[in-house]
């Protein structure tokens, strides 16, 4: 039987929201939400939280959470996950964002359940049709992180730009024209390909972007996509926050 862990990377030090995932939402961290959630998964058989701070382990031990300890040398929270699970026995592992809110354990099952049957699934992740009202406004965000897919159903470039670009949308709108995507900050990887993301070098679009999943794709790997319909808030500021609508 294939052991899955979910790891949730979590430091204090954000750039545009600090000390986010410690943030007070309903009388608890934002971070035990998205522990919540992924705690909900039938697939998965251990949670933990990874963290260089202290301060964050604590308040996940005191909603009950389990945490390994990491280094403050990962760059990203894919290195921070790759560093958690190096002394674990585990088949696949979930790498999902500490400000991820709004997953649920079916979403996360079903891609669990594809590459437990195929085998040639090495990393995966998930994105949502950008469509309703406020469309034009997460194509010019650059939080919003976008997504072209292959005919095949992976991952061909990610962006904080709008891509790809559209021609002669004068007459029309950009979303009629074209299924943009946007991207879910959840990737799941087999152990290997995970272990062997830390061991490579960062990329330069990797670098330019601020997009950890584009080294995968700059030395060749691929990532398959899965959509879903669930609206999944990725919490960039604390108006984000004061504006949400997703049932936690």
């Amino acid at each position: 039987m294939a052991r899955v862990t979910a790891i949730i990377p979590a430091r204090l030090a954000s750039k545009r929201f600090s000390r986010k995932v410690l943030h007070p939402l309903n009388d608890k961290p934002l971070i035990y939400h998205v522990w919540k959630s992924v705690s909900r998964s039938r697939l998965i058989d251990r949670v933990f939280v990874a963290t260089d701070s202290v301060e964050i382990a604590r308040a996940v031990n005191d909603f009950g959470g389990a945490v390994i300890m990491t280094s403050a040398r990962p760059r990203n929270g894919t290195e921070r996950a790759a560093e958690a699970v190096a002394e674990l026995r585990t088949d696949l592992v979930i790498n999902v964002q500490a400000d991820n809110l709004g997953l649920t354990g079916a979403v996360l099952d079903r891609v669990i359940k594809a590459m437990l049957s195929d085998k040639s699934i090495a990393c995966a992740t998930l994105a949502r049709k950008i469509e309703g009202r406020d469309w034009k406004k997460k194509l010019e965000n650059s939080n919003v992180v976008k997504v072209i897919g292959s005919p095949d159903g992976h991952a061909l470039w990610f962006s904080r730009h709008p891509i790809p670009y559209i021609q002669q949308s004068a007459k029309k709108r950009a979303i009629d024209l074209f299924p943009f995507l946007e991207h879910i900050g959840v990737y799941f990887f087999r152990r290997k390909a995970l272990l062997e993301y830390a061991g490579q070098a960062r990329g330069r679009a990797e670098a330019a972007e601020s997009l950890e999943q584009l080294r995968i794709i700059e030395h060749g790997g691929r990532i398959k996509l899965f959509t879903t319909r669930i609206d999944i808030l990725s919490v960039d500021s604390k108006t984000a926050l004061k504006n949400l609508r997703i049932k936690l």
